[in-house]
């Protein structure tokens, strides 16, 4: 069903947004996207569990040629996608899924830009994690974030400020099917705790082009007993909040080179724990990683093209990165 929508934000809509989301009387303020469709640059919404942010919508084209709710992703690090220069998986999300939609290898869907605040290691880091780490690189961990892990006021964040702003504001479907969480790095170790941590309303996640899941583990070398005892504190951190298989989907990938190479004993503790639970290739799970024989030559929009294709589309295989 389609029906006539005004291609800007009415004007009870944009008065209903500065409730929502305004700080000192400020209102959205839409501009057009490359890509199509069009960014919303909505005012740092007050929070009682983090630091206010910045937020940056991005309307597909769609949104104003229908009446129906759309997906939504919640996407980190979000100040990196409206960046017209920008080579970041931030930056290409918008153009990707624009792609993917017209050759019907997705839905359309809502990305909402999170900015990053100045605490963005200690919101990403997460707390639930840090028990089961070896004391000294517990220690690490906290000194190279300058301070204990604050996931669990971030996640509150999203799940009560953030997620219930973007639904009253926009024509979402708010179900967790429907609902996504997306990050790199730090980033996508996040997207997942979220789904961890309120399943009830996060259905789906995606942790793209692994990169440093902790730091400082990208900035030195580890000995292999160390390795060993973060792996383990990770398996055993994930089996702490893994949800069931059924009702979520989730994307990882790392490799074996270059700044992947930290992160792949880490991310790869996940797979255990995500076969145990009921997840399957091709289904409800792409899990990409070393071994893959060409994987340290795909791209980063190959995987966001992967990740996106699993998000956005209801059941069927998804392709891995770099095939179609």
């Amino acid at each position: 069903m389609t029906n006539s929508v005004s291609p800007t934000l009415s004007r009870r809509s944009l008065i209903a947004a500065g409730a929502a989301f305004a700080i000192g009387g400020a209102i959205p303020v839409a501009r057009a996207s490359p890509a199509g469709g069009r960014f919303i640059e909505l005012p740092p919404i007050a929070s009682a569990h983090a630091a206010p942010r910045r937020i940056t919508a991005w309307l597909p084209a769609e949104y104003d040629r229908a009446s129906w709710g759309f997906p939504v992703i919640y996407l980190h690090d979000g100040q990196l996608m409206a960046d017209p220069k920008g080579d970041t998986i931030q930056s290409a999300i918008a153009g990707t899924l624009t792609e993917l939609v017209a050759r019907q290898a997705a839905e359309p869907a809502i990305i909402v830009g999170i900015w990053s605040s100045t605490d963005r290691l200690r919101e990403f880091c997460p707390a639930a994690f840090m028990p089961a780490l070896p004391p000294a690189a517990r220690i690490g961990v906290e000194d190279a974030c300058r301070g204990p892990a604050l996931s669990e006021g971030y996640v509150r964040y999203l799940a009560e400020e953030l997620k219930p702003a973007i639904d009253r504001l926009f024509r979402t479907r708010p179900d967790p099917a429907d609902t996504s969480v997306v990050g790199t790095g730090m980033g996508g170790m996040a997207a997942l705790y979220a789904v961890g941590r309120r399943p009830e309303l996060f259905g789906n996640a995606a942790w793209i082009a692994g990169g440093s899941p902790l730091v400082p583990y990208g900035k030195a070398v580890l000995s292999d007993e160390e390795v060993t005892g973060v792996e383990r504190a990770f398996e055993h951190a994930f089996d702490r909040i893994i949800p069931q298989a059924g009702r979520h989907r989730f994307y990882l990938d790392y490799g074996d080179c270059g700044t992947d190479l930290f992160a792949y004993p880490f991310q790869g503790a996940a797979d255990p724990v995500l076969y145990d639970r009921g997840y399957r290739r091709g289904g409800d799970l792409l899990c990409e990683g070393a071994p893959h024989p060409d994987f340290r030559r795909v791209s980063d929009d190959e995987k966001l093209r992967a990740a996106l294709s699993l998000l956005l589309r209801p059941g069927g295989c998804t392709p891995r990165p770099g095939e179609d």
